[in-house]
C-alpha cells in the first residue's frame, strides 16, 4: 500500500490488532470474508487468448487483500466462541470498508517502523542496520508469491514420495490421497464458483451467505468418495470454525489456519483460500516428521536428495542429460575433497554451479528479528553462495572434476562461471534483502531462486542460449533494477532484455512487470495450454542477424558463448550488422573476390565474419589466420569465425572458436603483421545509432590497435577491420 502523508499516523500494532479481532469476530464476519474473498481473489482467464481479464490496476494493487492480510482475518475469527460468526448474517454492513482502513492502517504502522530516522543535524536519514529487520518484515509480510498452484501439487508429490511409510503410520495416508482429496476439494469449489460468477454476470444478485455456500465442501461427499482417509485428512488440514488459535497474538505469530486453512463447520469445510492450502500440503508434512526425533536424519536425506533431484531434473530440460551433473566432487592438488558441488552445468564455456539449500524462513526471522533474519540467510544464500565462489575459485585453478560414478567431467578452459542459490522453498523477498545482506565476492552476483522461479524460467526460456543470456542479464543488473519479485524480472528481460534505459541508472519493477509471466503460468494453473511468451529477440525479424542466431543456437555448445554475446548487442547494432553482411555478400558476389572478412568485438571476445566466393580449405584457412590475427591484435582469449560462401544458400559453412588465453607473443605479432600486408586489412570506424538499449564496449565494433586502450566507451561509436 501507497504512504499517504495525508493519513493519521497510525496507531499501536496492539490497538489496530484488537480492532481486526473485533471485526472478524462479529456477527455474520463469515460471509463478509466470503465476499473479499470473491472481490480480492477471482481470477477470471480467457481459454481462448491466453490472458487474464481482469482489470490490470485492480489485478496488481496493492489495495487488494494479500494471502497473509485474508489468513489474518480468518484466523481472528476462529479465535471467537460464539457461532454467530456464521449462523447469522447481516443484509447490510460496512465490514469492507473498515477492513479495508483497518489493514491499510495496520501496513502504515509497519512501513513507518521501517523508516530510518531522520537526523536533524545533518538532514538526512540515519539507515542503519537495526532498520534491516522491520524492512524485511515488511517486505516478507506484503511480498510476491513464487509458486504456483500447478507446482506446488506436482512438487509436493515428488518430495514427499519416499516418505509413505511414514506417513501411513503416523499419519493415516501418503502423499497420494492426500492429494487426491485436495484436488477433489479445489475442483469443486472452482465449479462452484464459476457457477457463480456466471449467474452474476448475467445479473443475478447474490447475499454474501450465497457467496460462502459457493465455498463450501460437504464432508460426506469426500467420504463416499476417498472412505476413512477424510477423517485423517481433515485431522491434519482442518482447523475448527470456534474457539481455536488462540496463540495468534499478532500479526506476526502462529496462525493455526494457515498450517491447516480447512475452516471446520461441522458438516462441511469452508475454503477460504485454495493457494494456502496447496501450500500446506507442500510445507505441512515436513514439520509432522520434524517432531519424530529418531526420523529426523531419513527426512534430512530425504529433503535434501528431493531439491537436487528436482533441480536436476528441470535443468537437463533446458541444457540436456548430458551437460548436467549431481553431487559432483572438486579435487585440488593433494586434498581428495576441496569442493563439492549440488548440481553443475557444463555447456560450452558456460559453467553452472547450483549449490541447493533446504531451509526455511523462521517465525522469528518474520516478525523483523535481526538476529533471526541474519542466521536464516546466512543459512539459506550466504553459505551456499559461498559455496558456488570457492567452487568457481577452485574451477578457475584447474581443479579436476569428479562425478557420482567416478568418471571426469570435462571442464572448459575458459570457463563462464554463474553461482546459482537453489531453495526447495521461498524465501520471501530474497532479492530485495540480497542487496543489504548478501556479501559479494568474486565468482558475480547469484542467482536466487527457489523450485518455483527455476521451473518458471526453464519453461518460458526452454533453450540452453536463452537460458544463459537471461542469467547473464540477470547479474548484471544485480544491483541497479530492484523488484520483490523474480518474474517481474523475468517479464522485463521478455520485454526488454533487462537492459536499463540509457538515460537510467537504475529502476524499481512493479508487479505488473510479470504479467506476461502471471497469465502464462496462470494457464498452467488451470490446465490450458498455451504458448510460451517469446523473448524480444525471438520477435525480432532481421535479415541474416535472425537466421543466424536461429542456426547458431542448435550448433556446437562450444558456440554458445558467441551466440549469447550477439544476444547482447542492441537491436540497432544487429541491425546494422546485418547490413554489413549483406554489403560483403553483394561485394563479393559481384567482384569475385576469393574472399572478405570483417571483425567485432563482442561483450567478451570478438567475432570474424568471412564471406569468401568459394568453399574450400584455402578460404577456411584463410578466414581462420584472419580470426587469429585480430585475436592477438585484440588481446582477446576468445574470438570466433564465421565463413559463408556466396554460392551457398541458408547456414554458414563453417564455424571456429578460437579460445584459449592471449599472451604477448613475437611470433604471433609477426603474424599479425603478415596477415595484414597480405589481406590488406583496413580500419574503419563509423556510428550505428544509440541503440535501444546499447551500453559499454559489447555493442562496439572493432577498435583499431590504437585506440584499443582508449577509455572511450561511447555505444553508438564502432569499427570495423575489413580484410580482402
Amino acid at each position: 500500500m501507497s504512504q499517504d502523508t495525508s493519513r493519521p499516523e497510525p496507531r499501536a500494532f496492539a490497538e489496530v490488532f484488537a480492532d481486526l479481532r473485533d471485526l472478524a469476530q462479529s456477527d455474520g464476519a463469515l460471509h463478509e470474508i466470503s465476499g473479499l474473498v470473491y472481490r480480492d481473489w477471482v481470477i477470471t482467464y480467457d481459454q481462448r487468448d491466453g490472458r487474464v481479464l481482469n482489470d490490470p490496476e485492480f489485478r496488481w494493487s496493492t489495495s487488494r487483500l494479500n494471502k497473509n492480510e485474508l489468513m489474518l482475518l480468518v484466523g481472528l475469527l476462529v479465535q471467537s466462541p460464539s457461532d454467530r460468526t456464521y449462523s447469522t448474517a447481516l443484509p447490510e454492513s460496512d465490514f469492507k470498508v473498515q477492513v479495508d482502513s483497518l489493514l491499510r492502517e495496520l501496513h502504515d504502522r509497519i512501513l513507518v517502523d521501517a523508516t530510518p530516522a531522520f537526523d536533524s543535524l545533518t538532514q538526512t536519514f540515519v539507515n542503519g542496520p537495526e532498520h534491516i529487520g522491520p524492512l524485511a518484515r515488511e517486505a516478507i509480510y506484503y511480498g510476491a508469491e513464487n509458486f504456483y498452484l500447478h507446482q506446488l501439487m506436482k512438487f509436493t508429490r515428488i518430495r514427499y514420495r519416499d516418505d509413505a511409510t511414514w506417513l501411513l503410520q503416523n499419519a493415516g495416508l501418503s502423499i497420494r490421497p492426500i492429494i487426491d482429496i485436495t484436488t477433489f476439494i479445489q475442483k469443486r469449489i472452482n465449479s462452484q464458483m464459476s457457477a457463480m460468477g456466471h449467474l452474476r454476470g448475467e445479473g443475478q444478485v447474490f447475499t454474501n451467505g450465497d457467496l460462502t455456500n459457493s465455498l463450501l465442501i460437504a464432508k460426506a461427499d469426500l467420504r463416499k468418495k476417498f472412505g476413512s482417509k477424510v477423517d485423517a485428512y481433515i485431522g491434519k488440514f482442518a482447523t475448527s470454525i470456534t474457539g481455536a488459535n488462540e496463540a495468534f497474538t499478532d500479526p506476526f505469530a502462529i496462525n493455526a489456519v494457515a498450517i491447516a486453512p480447512l475452516i471446520d463447520m461441522g458438516d462441511y469445510l469452508y475454503v477460504a483460500n485454495q493457494f494456502r492450502l496447496s501450500e500446506s500440503l507442500y510445507e505441512s508434512p515436513f514439520y509432522w516428521m520434524g517432531l519424530d526425533k529418531a526420523y529426523l536424519p531419513i527426512l534430512a536425506a530425504h529433503r535434501g536428495a528431493f531439491l537436487e533431484q528436482t533441480t536436476a531434473q528441470i535443468l537437463k530440460s533446458v541444457f540436456g542429460p548430458e551437460h548436467v551433473h549431481e553431487n559432483v566432487i572438486l579435487h585440488l592438488g593433494s586434498k581428495d575433497r576441496a569442493g563439492e558441488i549440488d548440481v553443475l552445468v557444463v555447456y560450452g564455456e558456460f559453467v553452472l554451479i547450483g549449490q541447493a539449500k533446504s531451509k526455511r524462513v523462521t517465525m522469528r526471522a518474520r516478525a523483523g528479528d535481526l538476529d533471526a533474519l541474519n542466521a536464516d540467510f546466512r543459512g539459506a544464500i550466504q553459505d551456499p553462495y559461498e559455496q558456488a565462489q570457492n567452487c568457481a575459485s577452485l574451477i578457475q585453478n584447474g581443479a579436476r572434476c569428479i562425478g557420482p560414478g567416478g568418471n571426469d567431467v570435462e571442464l572448459p578452459r575458459l570457463p563462464r562461471i554463474f553461482p546459482m542459490v537453489l531453495l526447495s522453498d521461498p524465501f520471501p523477498s530474497a532479492t530485495l534483502l540480497s542487496h543489504s545482506l548478501l556479501k559479494r565476492g568474486a565468482a558475480g552476483a547469484p542467482v536466487i531462486w527457489d523450485i518455483g522461479v527455476l521451473d518458471c524460467v526453464a519453461r518460458i526460456l526452454p533453450d540452453p542460449i536463452e537460458f544463459l543470456f537471461y542469467l547473464q542479464c540477470r547479474a548484471k543488473v544485480f544491483e541497479t533494477v530492484m523488484s520483490d519479485s523474480e518474474y517481474n524480472y523475468l517479464g522485463y528481460h521478455i520485454r526488454a532484455k533487462l537492459a536499463l534505459p540509457p538515460d537510467a541508472d537504475g529502476m524499481m519493477l512493479d508487479r505488473d512487470y510479470a504479467t506476461v509471466v502471471d497469465d502464462f503460468m496462470l494457464a498452467a494453473d488451470f490446465g490450458i495450454p498455451v504458448p510460451r511468451p517469446k523473448g524480444v529477440l525471438e520477435r525480432l525479424s532481421i535479415p541474416v542477424i535472425s537466421d543466424l542466431l536461429r542456426f547458431l543456437k542448435k550448433a556446437d555448445p562450444r558456440l554458445s558463448s558467441i551466440v549469447v554475446d550477439l544476444y547482447d548487442f542492441s537491436q540497432v547494432a544487429l541491425e546494422d550488422l546485418s547490413g554489413t553482411i549483406l554489403a560483403v555478400r553483394e561485394e563479393v558476389r559481384r567482384t569475385s573476390k576469393a574472399i572478405k572478412a570483417f571483425s567485432i568485438l563482442t561483450g567478451t571476445g570478438g567475432l570474424t565474419y568471412a564471406v569468401t566466393s568459394d568453399l574450400n580449405e584455402r578460404t577456411r584457412t584463410s578466414a581462420e589466420v584472419i580470426g587469429r590475427k585480430h585475436k592477438y591484435d585484440q588481446r582477446r582469449d576468445r574470438w570466433y569465425v564465421i565463413v559463408d560462401c556466396v554460392r551457398t544458400d541458408g547456414a554458414p559453412d563453417g564455424l571456429l572458436p578460437l579460445i584459449f588465453p592471449w599472451v604477448e607473443d613475437e611470433t604471433e605479432a609477426a603474424n599479425s603483421e603478415t596477415v595484414a600486408s597480405i589481406f590488406n586489412s583496413s580500419y574503419q570506424e563509423r556510428r550505428v545509432g544509440g541503440g535501444s538499449f546499447a551500453t559499454g564496449q559489447q555493442h562496439e565494433r572493432l577498435k583499431s590497435p590504437a585506440q584499443r586502450d582508449s577509455k572511450d566507451r561511447s555505444a553508438d561509436r564502432t569499427g570495423e577491420t575489413h580484410d580482402e
